[in-house]
């Protein structure tokens, strides 16, 4: 495949590389769109058309946002093969997760690979380039069927591998406490490509009451403490890796600092009238909290701190998405892999803004009532997090955010592929409505994956909604 140096290095410039940097990256850039198959064309598309009209491009803090994904995408595809050669561990996970577990593994050992293949594959090539499908289609013609709505994160595992665009790990490290395909994935695309890595699987039982706070049962901490202790017993057994306290307590710090800035941002935006930046860009930064990247917060972080001093400087100027009054459209997820979707709100005069399950709540940010237990502080903080709770549990964090931000109205769905989260949203959805006088929509379609609906099938829903949301805020 022949590949134009030039383009690439325009779309790394776009990405906030430049000088030494830009040098040194785009080597190695170049190589990784081989082993994954991006095309000039590929390239060409996301840096003329798909990337600016659906991303914010004018601030420097989404760019540098980007040039973090793609410095993922490289350590994953490039970086996992030189550390497979030279001896050093790879360990992948599978999403939802608790990334706590696998920034505590960086921390001890700097030069092991951690990283969350589908995820990051899915979420880049789909959110920047538009390009995921073939990669699903050809998971499709090798035996992962179509008919049966398996997760495009699972299908993408199959491909990458049969394509061998992904090294075998050491181990993959699997919480599957919803993802209960994830482990019998790896077993298909084990007997698949004849690979042979070890599985170590985390799980939380989903049996709490509905009016019960998961974070305040001791004997559920104590469990799920256990379940720490015994997964990082294992990946210590199976990598050499030395875990000691010290490295856990580095990673939480830095997800606690992180997580606040995050917080920042959110409530920034969402008070700010006009709204200063799309919902899809929220969701996009609250990504390394909820899945392990390589380089933890390294790049991430800074982008952050840019993006703040933007948003500041553009709800001071009065600027926006949309103009000034607009309705604001909160959501379970942002559906970022799709980015056309929070453009298509916005060409109807509707700016979305936070998700549920990112945005952390006050729980999340409040100290831990087991300081001083380590192993029972990742527990506690696990279970703060919406997709470790119960619904009731997640329900009352949703009805808490939605009465902090004050949205016109909450976009639900996208996740039809799922046989949890679909009708656990559906029944969140009249919950939290009734308790907040929100109303709540629901879209049926698939969060990573659009071959099976385009732009024009989705605008006459979403020109409804946005409708309805006008005519609510003329109302009131």
């Amino acid at each position: 495949m022949s590949k134009c140096v030039e383009l690439n290095k325009k779309l790394l410039e776009l990405a906030e590389f430049h000088g030494e940097e830009l040098d040194a990256f785009l080597p190695r850039w170049m190589e990784a769109t081989e082993i994954i198959g991006l095309s000039d064309e590929n390239v060409e598309f996301a840096i003329n058309e798909f990337i600016p009209t659906n991303w914010d491009i004018k601030f420097k803090g989404l760019r540098m946002m980007i040039g973090a994904f793609l410095r993922e995408i490289v350590d994953l595809v490039v970086g996992a093969r030189e550390n497979k050669k030279e001896g050093k561990p790879v360990v992948y996970g599978i999403i939802p997760c608790v990334p706590l577990s696998y920034y505590t593994m960086k921390s001890a050992r700097p030069d092991m690979y951690v990283g969350f293949p589908d995820f990051l594959l899915v979420n880049t090539i789909n959110s920047f380039f538009h390009n995921a499908a073939p990669y699903i289609n050809y998971a499709e013609e090798i035996g992962f069927t179509y008919g049966c709505r398996h997760c495009p994160l699972n299908k993408m595992r199959v491909s990458a591998f049969a394509k061998k665009i992904l090294v075998a790990p050491n181990v993959i490290w699997s919480w599957g406490m919803n993802c209960d395909e994830g482990p019998k994935t790896d077993e298909f695309i084990q007997c698949l490509v004849g690979e042979e890595w070890t599985a170590v699987v985390s799980r939380i039982a989903h049996d709490t009451n509905i009016d019960e706070t998961d974070y305040e049962d001791q004997e559920r901490i104590k469990y799920l403490s256990g379940v720490f202790k015994d997964g990082i017993r294992q990946i210590q057994e199976l990598t050499g890796i030395e875990i000691n306290e010290t490295a856990l307590k580095d990673a939480q710090a830095k997800n606690l600092k992180y997580s606040f800035k995050y917080g920042q941002l959110v409530s920034l935006v969402c008070k700010a009238d006009p709204v200063p930046i799309g919902g899809n860009a929220l969701t996009q930064f609250a990504m390394p909290m909820v899945t392990a990247f390589n380089n933890g917060y390294t790049y991430m972080e800074p982008a952050i701190d840019v993006l703040l001093q933007e948003i500041r400087a553009e709800i001071k100027a009065g600027s926006g998405v949309t103009p000034k009054g607009a309705p604001k459209l909160g959501s379970y997820f942002v559906p970022f892999c799709i980015p056309w979707v929070d453009r298509l709100f916005r060409e109807n005069g509707v700016a979305t803004t936070f998700s549920e399950t990112m945005t952390p709540s006050k729980s999340q940010m409040s100290p831990h009532k087991y300081a001083t237990d380590i192993y029972s502080s990742f527990a506690e903080e696990w279970l703060r997090f919406p997709m470790g709770q119960n619904m009731g549990c997640e329900v009352e964090s949703m009805v808490e955010k939605v009465n902090a931000n004050q949205p016109d109205g909450m976009l639900m769905g996208f996740f039809d592929f799922d046989r949890w989260l679909g009708a656990h949203q559906k029944m969140c959805a009249d919950l939290v409505e009734k308790k907040t006088g929100v109303p709540h929509f629901y879209m049926e379609s698939d969060f990573w994956d659009d071959r099976d609906y385009s732009e024009e099938a989705l605008r006459t829903r979403i020109e409804s909604i946005s409708q309805l949301l006008y005519m609510k805020k003329e109302m009131n």
